[in-house]
């Protein structure tokens, strides 16, 4: 484990320095504890009695998420397993914990712990309403699991399960908020894979899949490539895909587009008897006043998807 930090955490004149604390603080933390027998150690979330200086009494399941025995946490700070970016705003807590008798202070946060992991926590703590050195109980609950759990509803919400790519929701969203932002040069690039119904049926939906999924790949790289860090790309349809482009003008959309059509072009779905090619149309269009909203500006690109369409496929046209 790293060297503990420097314990000068908190800095009260009116309250006793150094690590003993006034015998009636003592006596009502081993009072508690013998009242409470076993229960302490049992409880399904971290618990810990803790002074300005350190930890008094860590039980069982805190020492568990701070991966030290309970005699090797007593001394210690809570300080010293907080993850670095989070070490100001856990002090900031404790501090108005030990200062404000009659708060119960929350906060969300990180331990990093010695083996190098580090562990999603929502950290509780208030001042006991006892005589003597200020003491606070501190609850550790683990969240880990939680956010695993709503990072991945996150994704279901927004992300196309078969391609990867960002779904319709998701990206309408982004519009709307570029939008009514006011953002300038909000450009689109409608994109469709030529003939995907006859890959379908002359090869399988299981082929179809893997195209939708090849193309997928080729066009994040090229946009990735140009980069464009605030790009939004979608499958909003069955083989319709959009790139939303915020800050983006037309011509540059235009060129951006032409390199997505030759990327794709370029690329082939490997079958063990034969190799498919593909190529997509494409729809360029930058938003307009007279536009009155996303709809507006997704209706002039999709006439310019089709009009790629109806020139041959393979090819941009701009809206």
């Amino acid at each position: 484990m790293a060297q503990p930090r420097n314990r000068t955490y908190f800095l009260d004149d009116d309250e006793e320095t150094g690590f003993g604390v006034a015998e009636i603080t003592q006596k009502a933390i081993i009072d508690t504890q013998e009242r409470m027998g076993v229960m302490l150690d049992v409880m399904p979330m971290g618990f810990l009695f803790h002074t300005v200086q350190g930890i008094l009494f860590a039980n069982q399941e805190a020492c568990g998420m701070l991966q030290v025995s309970k005699t090797a946490a007593v001394g210690h700070h809570l300080l010293d397993f907080v993850a670095e970016s989070e070490f100001e705003a856990v002090r900031e807590q404790l501090d108005n914990s030990f200062y404000n008798e009659d708060s119960m202070h929350k906060l969300e946060t990180r331990l990093s712990r010695p083996d190098g992991t580090e562990v999603n926590i929502r950290l509780l703590s208030c001042r006991l309403p006892w005589q003597g050195t200020p003491v606070l109980q501190v609850l550790l609950q683990d969240v880990t699991d939680l956010k695993l759990t709503e990072q991945k509803l996150r994704r279901l919400a927004t992300i196309d399960d078969l391609t990867g790519a960002y779904n319709r929701r998701h990206v309408f969203d982004e519009a709307a908020m570029h939008l009514a932002r006011g953002d300038i040069e909000l450009s689109i690039i409608m994109l469709d894979i030529d003939h995907f119904k006859r890959i379908n049926d002359t090869y399988g939906h299981a082929v179809g899949d893997l195209a939708l999924r090849r193309m997928t790949q080729v066009c994040n790289d090229v946009l990735a490539a140009a980069g464009k860090s605030d790009e939004t790309f979608a499958r909003v349809g069955g083989e319709e895909f959009l790139v939303l482009l915020p800050a983006t003008s037309e011509a540059e959309a235009q060129r951006l587009a032409e390199d997505l059509r030759l990327a794709v072009n370029a690329t082939s779905i490997e079958l063990p008897t034969i190799s498919i090619g593909i190529t997509v149309s494409l729809g360029v269009c930058t938003y307009r006043s007279n536009d009155h909203g996303f709809d507006g500006l997704l209706s002039r690109c999709d006439v310019a998807l089709y009009r790629a369409k109806d020139a041959g496929r393979n090819c941009v046209v701009v809206g």
